[in-house]
């Protein structure tokens, strides 16, 4: 991960999608669907979402680049615990860990170094948690949505920023969800620079015991 704060809030942002949806692009036959079909799995999602008391998973981030010839890859794995308790963590190539646990926000580095601006973190947090829990769902204002069902027991769920930060960061992002899970198997984000980031997300696991030490900011 890089270290720069505009990386680092696409990665926060990174984190709020994967747990509001928590993938195959190029699947065949997509057909739109209506409003009413739409409303119905907004609701779905919302209640099982609320279902959520912990969550964790391993995922795989891979990021190509207008500039460079080679994918830019990266592994790690995130941690939620209800109500109000994150964890992202990057393990390979280089470390680094971003936490919120209520009030309390950071961005470690490898050492437990804190890193970046602790305002900024502070401030999304409660956007992350009340996309977590459900609440910011129907009255989120940051995208506008298009549910599109695929024939492999999917939905696709296309995401175009309509607040300024945002779009200046992403054209569209795209996310797969597993309709009889309700998670997401992968994210794509298609920047403006051209450059687009995939994270395939795997081993997810509901509602098992996390030891209350993997939120502490030490």
């Amino acid at each position: 991960m890089q270290n720069s704060n505009g990386d680092m809030k696409k990665r926060i942002i990174l984190t709020i999608l994967f747990i509001v949806t928590c993938g195959n692009l190029f699947s065949q036959n997509v057909q739109n669907k209506s409003e009413n079909e739409m409303k119905v799995f907004e609701q779905t999602l919302i209640e099982h979402m609320k279902k959520i008391k912990t969550l964790q998973c391993a995922f795989v981030q891979e990021k190509t680049s207008t500039l460079f010839d080679d994918k830019n890859v990266s592994k790690g794995n995130l941690f939620y615990q209800s109500p109000n308790a994150l964890r992202w963590e990057y393990t390979d190539p280089s470390v680094s860990t971003l936490i919120l646990n209520g009030n309390d926000a950071a961005l470690l580095g490898k050492n437990n170094e804190k890193l970046g601006n602790e305002r900024v973190f502070k401030e999304l947090g409660g956007i992350i948690i009340s996309l977590i829990n459900g609440n910011g769902i129907a009255k989120n204002k940051q995208f506008t949505t298009v549910f599109k069902e695929t024939e492999d027991n999917q939905v696709q769920v296309e995401l175009t920023p309509t607040q300024r930060r945002l779009k200046d960061y992403f054209n569209t992002i795209e996310i797969k969800i597993d309709i009889k899970t309700m998670l997401a198997n992968e994210i794509i984000l298609n920047e403006k620079s051209g450059d687009k980031t995939i994270i395939s997300l795997t081993d997810k696991m509901v509602n098992v015991e996390i030891p209350s030490s993997v939120f502490i900011i030490k």
